[in-house]
């Protein structure tokens, strides 16, 4: 057997911040100042350090460095030499470079560096603040006492892929006067506000681990409730729950969350009773500013709820407490089992596969059965149609939208005026072609609600289709900073992007990052290869396509995907039918 060459080797991990986005504003001009930083700053200091390019990627580099001091001495020269040559360029069109550095061992191919080691500097990378760099313990035990650097010990953090917690440190440059920490979020739709939270999943205290469905949806209502705040920046339930079985404290969630409070509780259901305990925890100080215990019958819950949220947002500051121009208005459950079995499907509804999509919607429909006036139902029924119609998975038609119309049409007539019924309406209308009817729906639910990061991305996700990738570039962005933790589908939004963009590469680096992968996925993979022209692993994925969908067709996938520019959906035929799949 042949053996790997292996060495042990300080790895570097660098991409450009914001990179699409620039890109859509002045691809040129975006181009040209990196070939004039790349020769006029960094190659050489590579060079100066000892360090050599292992490979690069439209705005990522790879470097390697003989010890790990070189590595983060080189680092520091690049971003202050970045920063004193965008000292006088407008915020918008900087190039700030984020760094992540790991020591361990490293395949060498040809020229090229493979491996766990270059894995764990990649995932570094993502973490670290533009201009600023991430260090693994590894490579931070290296330089610790020989550098004269000021590091932030941030615990440890699961990386993606990686099969240990790794313990990560922060070194930033100091900021100029009125920069953000996160150039991403310079360029946010929503500002960043100064009180953030985020609800963790309730713990399970019935004795049943099947009632685990009832205690996350308590505190998925929650969340949703607080995200009507203006002035509170609330973290999507995804990244709030990934932390459900992990042994950290709450000042090491909240640094990675970067919140100031956190809502943790629990959840004990006996028969027609309920007991709910919950507490609201300053992340900084781990002082707990509030608890309360709630001892109701089941069919209080929806006050309990109503009560929480009260209490929270009085609890966290008055400037939230004063943006609560209306009460909370929740109709009571008057038929349990009928709210049981909605809950039961919202769970399923968050697997987005097409058995869980088909058993949640059976649930749904003996729920309106018991009971035809919870809204809640009619809502996440006609989700299943829209995700149905989405993802080609049963319901695939016109048919599916006019299902999801009719259901979103029975939610406001209980409902009313709300974010969810406006989000439904604009996702149903810009499948069906109806640009200016989705845009004024999707923007009167931002009025609403403008911190729902799913909002967020599903405003992206129209950019998109209209053509506009700088815009749905920013909105994406900004769905991914209020959700860390993102659901697969806001990479799916990215990862088009990145297609449209004629950038095929990212594409396929951000789909692979997913565990799972949806038909829609597939297909942008079979499209991204082919155009990489690679081949065989294009046709692996129209296997996956067909054998998920038999009856797939180019036209009816652009159809699906509601591109309104000739030159979008030329691109996206051109990959598919490279890769092989059926006009």
């Amino acid at each position: 057997m042949q053996r790997e060459n292996r060495r042990l080797a300080a790895i570097v991990a660098a991409d450009i911040a914001g990179y699409s986005l620039l890109i859509g504003r002045d691809e040129e001009g975006t181009l040209r100042a990196l070939r004039a930083h790349r020769q006029e700053l960094i190659d050489r200091l590579i060079e100066e350090h000892g360090g050599r390019i292992a490979n690069t990627a439209g705005d990522s580099l790879l470097l390697e460095f003989p010890s790990a001091v070189d590595a983060v001495r080189c680092a520091v020269a690049v971003q202050a030499g970045m920063a004193a040559r965008n000292r006088d360029i407008e915020s918008d069109r900087q190039i700030q470079f984020r760094v992540g550095i790991h020591v361990g061992d490293v395949v060498v191919e040809g020229g090229d560096l493979l491996g766990d080691g270059v894995n764990v500097a990649a995932r570094l990378e993502a973490l670290a603040d533009p201009g600023g760099m991430i260090l693994s313990d590894d490579a931070h035990r290296q330089v610790r006492d020989r550098l004269d650097l000021e590091w932030q010990d941030e615990g440890e953090r699961e990386l993606k892929n990686i099969v240990r917690p790794v313990r990560v440190w922060r070194w930033r440059a100091e900021q100029p006067a009125g920069s953000t920490a996160r150039g991403d979020a310079a360029a946010a739709p929503v500002a960043r506000n100064s009180l953030s939270i985020a609800v963790l999943a309730f713990k399970n205290l019935s004795g049943d681990p099947e009632q685990s469905y009832f205690a996350d949806a308590i505190a998925e209502d929650i969340t949703t409730e607080l995200s009507r705040f203006q002035d509170l920046f609330v973290i999507s339930r995804e990244s709030a729950f990934s932390y459900r079985d992990q042994a950290k404290t709450a000042k090491a969630i909240a640094a990675e969350l970067g919140i100031d409070y956190l809502l943790e509780g629990s959840v004990q259901r006996a028969g027609e009773r309920l007991r709910v305990n919950v507490q609201l925890i300053e992340a900084k100080s781990e002082r707990h500013l509030w608890s309360e215990r709630y001892d109701r019958v089941l069919t209080d819950l929806f006050a309990v709820q109503d009560e929480i949220v009260n209490a929270v947002v009085s609890t966290v500051g008055e400037t939230v407490w004063r943006s609560a121009a209306a009460e909370l208005k929740r109709k009571p459950i008057e038929n349990f089992a009928a709210y049981d079995y909605e809950l039961r499907a919202r769970e399923l509804l968050h697997r987005f596969d097409k058995q869980s999509n088909q058993e949640a919607r059976a649930l749904l429909i003996k729920a309106i059965g018991l009971d035809p006036n919870l809204v809640d139902s009619h809502i996440t029924l006609a989700w299943t149609y829209v995700l149905d119609y989405l993802n080609q998975w049963e319901a695939t038609g016109p048919e599916a939208l006019d299902h999801a119309f009719a259901e979103t049409e029975k939610a406001a007539a209980l409902e009313g005026d709300t974010y969810r019924v406006h989000r439904l309406y604009g996702r149903i209308a810009s499948a069906r072609g109806e640009d200016d009817k989705a845009r004024a729906h999707i923007e009167r639910a931002l009025e609403l609600n403008p911190n729902d990061g799913d909002l967020i991305a599903t405003y992206g996700g129209m950019m998109c289709a209209l053509g506009r990738l700088a815009d749905a570039r920013t909105w994406a962005d900004d769905a991914i900073r209020r959700n860390p933790h993102y659901p697969g589908w806001y990479a799916t939004l990215s990862a088009r992007i990145h297609y449209l963009e004629g950038a095929d590469d990212q594409a396929v680096a951000v789909l692979n990052r997913l565990d799972r992968l949806t038909i829609v996925d597939h297909a942008l993979l079979a499209a991204s290869y082919a155009q990489l022209a690679q081949t065989e692993v294009a046709r692996r994925h129209v296997a996956e396509v067909l054998a998920i969908n038999p009856n797939f067709t180019i036209s009816s996938h652009i159809a699906a995907a509601s591109y309104r520019r000739a030159v979008d959906r030329g691109r996206i035929a051109e990959g598919l039918r490279k890769a092989g799949l059926p006009e």
